[in-house]
């Protein structure tokens, strides 16, 4: 009788199970055609969770969201001086920013593109010596090596000097960082929020998302940026000379719409309410413009893989990119290999040798397309070249932390910046020519079967990468 009993229980909970996970499905299944992806990306996911439920959805949990929640609510706060009503435009560009409800291009003062590793330091440095108010930084990387450990001691001491500090920490990129060196700034008065750590409660479907910006902001008033995290190989020169990025700095009104996208990632990861206040003493700018480019979950569509699309689209005689790595997606893809094939002059400089194996052999198949089209694809060679910078026809230029992979493109918080003055595009587009003189073309070879079979395997993984 007692076993009778254990069978029919064990029935029953068999039953349940198979009840809610069929549930479960639906529910998942419902929102994942409800998101605005790639339908070979939502295919992948639903012959994987059908297949294998106990794994894929799981899996899907933990990766499988690409948007976040609360849009609105972050964007109403990051934009609010910008809701005034405006007049469309003239330019397509402006126009369709405009409908992403992107922050119109603002006036910036004394815009520095940091020649080197050297200058970046000290510029970054400046700017965290600079504060008298309030300290703002958000990185992706903060290394537990010589630099990272200066870097942590002068935001203690800045804290100590009364100034309030607030560090932004990726769960992902920092997550080699011991806890423990953060003791002394949070002893002084500073404060650290991390940026959905690793550990933590997974089924939010969050974990696949980091935070990809670089920021350092003094007052309000001065902004560091670019693509450089706080690490000796970035920041170094006398530590690695084999590392090539990009950074700079500026002051002026524009800094005000950096320090927004700070505070609402900030609010995110701390889980705060009440945006902290900023000082509004803002130079008056005569000259330069800039415009932000935030990407990411938190934005409804993805703003900047669009203007890319937009923008090589539209070009009229050349195309300048650099990038650590290019695994771009079939849409982008597409346009630069149909600009190419126009007449329109495409250089693309990679390191002949990424910090990422991985995404070196997934590149292989779109660089092969590219130069088939007619496109010129450069390698740097001896050295891991970090800079992420594109120049359309001497008209537009942009500059910042995204990749031109499908991670940087459509998973990452990134922020790219946009610039419109001739003289800081023409700055832009003499350091991409000057990596170019560095590098080599890249001829091609056909690829065996086994080789074309690893690179569509790891396509297959793309986003990951």
């Amino acid at each position: 009788m007692d076993d009778w009993q254990n069978v029919v229980k064990w029935s029953i909970a068999a039953h349940l199970l198979l009840v809610g996970g069929g549930l479960l499905m639906l529910v998942l299944v419902a929102g994942m055609l409800r998101q605005r992806r790639n339908p070979a990306t939502s295919a992948a996911w639903l012959m994987f969770m059908l297949v294998l439920p106990y794994i894929g959805v799981p899996l899907y949990l933990l990766f499988g969201t690409r948007k976040l929640a609360g849009l609105k609510q972050r964007k109403a706060h990051l934009f609010m001086a910008d809701s005034a009503p405006r007049e469309p435009p003239s330019d397509p560009v402006q126009r369709y920013l405009q409908s992403m409800h992107v922050p119109p291009p603002v006036a910036a003062d004394a815009i520095r593109f940091h020649a080197g590793a050297g200058e970046a330091r000290r510029a970054l440095l400046d700017v965290l010596h600079g504060a008298h108010q309030s300290l703002d930084v958000c990185v992706f990387i903060l290394a537990n090596d010589a630099f990272g450990r200066e870097v942590l001691a002068i935001l203690s001491e800045r804290a100590r000097d009364g100034v309030q500090v607030r560090l932004l920490l990726d769960g992902f990129g920092s997550f080699l960082l011991p806890k423990w060196r953060l003791r002394a700034l949070l002893q002084a008065g500073g404060r650290v929020a991390w940026f959905i750590p690793v550990l933590h409660r997974p089924w939010r479907g969050r974990t696949n998302m980091r935070n990809h910006r670089k920021l350092a902001i003094a007052d309000g008033r001065w902004v560091w940026a670019g693509g450089r995290n706080i690490a000796a190989d970035y920041l170094d020169a006398e530590a690695n000379t084999h590392w090539h990025d990009l950074s700079f700095d500026l002051q002026g009104a524009a800094v005000l719409h950096y320090w927004r996208l700070f505070d609402a990632d900030w609010r995110f990861a701390a889980h705060e309410e009440a945006p902290a206040p900023v000082s509004s003493s803002v130079s008056s700018a005569t000259g330069s413009h800039v415009q932000l480019i935030p990407s990411g979950p938190d934005m409804v569509g993805d703003v900047l893989h669009e203007l890319l699309v937009m923008l090589v689209a539209g070009a009229r005689e050349r195309i300048q990119m650099v990038s650590p790595y290019y695994v771009p997606g079939e849409v982008l893809q597409t346009v630069l290999a149909v600009a190419a094939r126009r007449g329109i002059a495409v250089d693309l400089i990679l390191p002949a040798n990424s910090n990422h194996w991985l995404a070196d052999l997934a590149r292989n198949r779109y660089l092969r397309q590219l130069v088939e089209a007619g496109a010129s694809v450069w390698l740097f060679p001896d050295a891991m070249l970090h800079a992420k910078a594109v120049v359309i026809d001497g008209r537009y230029a942009l500059a910042g932390s995204a990749n031109l992979d499908l991670r940087s493109l459509f998973l990452n918080f990134e922020l790219m910046t946009l610039f419109y003055t001739p003289a800081d595009i023409g700055r832009l587009s003499h350091s991409i020519e000057a990596l170019r003189g560095k590098a080599v073309l890249w001829k091609p070879r056909r690829p065996g079967v086994v080789r074309e079979t690893l690179e569509g395997l790891v396509l297959l993984t793309a986003y990951q990468l």
